[in-house]
């Protein structure tokens, strides 16, 4: 990482460095162990990439502190910028609650029998793990940089409380992806409609879904599962605009949002779980989720701490304006 981070400092070397990073995305296939260990591998494997990507694609982004921006601000489409400090309570509070749902759901989750319908309640309870994980980030992204003073882009905007499918895709769920799709799959396809640009954005992305799983769990069936939870996702979003949920109360959209990825949810959460396997509230021979759950918030703790360090190192005073990536929102 450290090489192809170096390489990336101009484009030339970028180049080098965008095919040594690739290459080493084939590394987990070859190292023998836990499949968490290898799906952690891939996804930080996957970072060098991005990084010395940016150089080679957009050469005219001169300079270390622009090229920082235009990554912190997921291609300039976002913006880092400088506030008054405050301690925010409210994110706190939100940061503890969502930490002890965690805790809860993960517990359920390691006693809960992996046998016949009660797999159906066991897949539940991890679902509400993953949310409860995204509400964590959410929380301590809102924190750190509010102690900071700077206004960051999300790297997760809470998202229960997503009032359709669309907008859990496309502003609340991991909006840094959502940019980066939507920029190089979404936007050049859509000259030629808007819903078939939409299937293919997420056809990319349940594909890239089903190679990380089976890079992980070396099983194709676990890996077609993960990437047909994507697949059936733009069939939903066409139903809810044929409803025309827009016009429905919030609590009924949200409603609607939820009930649809508790339904799709077992597709993406059997697979999650096979990646991370069983145990890891098991301590001594009896239940402890305190180390899952401490490390878990630890991990949080410190990527957000890196991408604020990061946006506040980039930060300048005014926002480039020669290069722009608008995104195309999803209509």
């Amino acid at each position: 990482m450290v090489l192809v981070l170096t390489l990336a400092a101009n484009p030339v070397g970028a180049r080098t460095g965008v095919l040594m990073a690739g290459l080493f995305l084939a590394v987990p296939c070859f190292v023998r162990a836990p499949s968490l260990v290898r799906a952690l591998l891939m996804c930080f494997a996957s970072m060098p990439l991005v990084i010395a990507s940016a150089p080679v694609l957009f050469p005219e982004i001169i300079g270390f502190r622009t090229r920082l921006y235009f990554l912190c601000t997921w291609g300039f489409t976002r913006e880092v910028k400088r506030r008054a400090c405050r301690f925010n309570i409210m994110s706190l509070v939100q940061l503890i609650a969502a930490t002890a749902i965690f805790a809860a759901a993960f517990a359920a989750e390691e006693t809960i029998s992996a046998i016949g319908v009660w797999m159906f309640a066991r897949w539940l309870a991890f679902g509400i793990v993953i949310l409860a994980f995204a509400e964590m980030t959410t929380a301590c992204h809102n924190l750190l940089t509010a102690l900071m003073g700077l206004t960051a882009p999300a790297l997760m905007q809470s998202p229960h409380l997503s009032a359709s499918l669309n907008e859990f895709w496309t502003k609340r769920w991991n909006p840094a992806t959502s940019v980066l799709i939507r920029f190089f799959s979404f936007k050049p396809l859509a000259r030629y409609g808007v819903t078939m640009a939409m299937f293919a954005t997420f056809f990319v992305s349940g594909v890239a879904h089903a190679l990380l799983v089976f890079m992980a769990t070396e099983e194709w069936s676990y890996s077609l599962a993960n990437g047909t939870f994507f697949w059936v996702q733009p069939v939903f979003i066409l139903i809810e605009r044929q409803m025309k949920i827009r016009l429905w109360r919030p609590a009924a959209r949200r409603a609607w949002t939820i009930s649809v990825l508790a339904i799709t949810s077992p597709l993406f959460v059997a697979p999650a779980l096979k990646v991370i396997g069983r145990g890891w509230g098991k301590w001594e021979g009896t239940l402890n989720v305190l180390p899952p759950t401490v490390a878990t918030l630890s991990f949080v703790v410190l990527f957000v701490i890196f991408f604020s360090l990061a946006s506040l190192v980039s930060c300048p005073e005014y926002r480039p304006s020669n290069i722009a990536l608008e995104p195309t929102p999803m209509r």
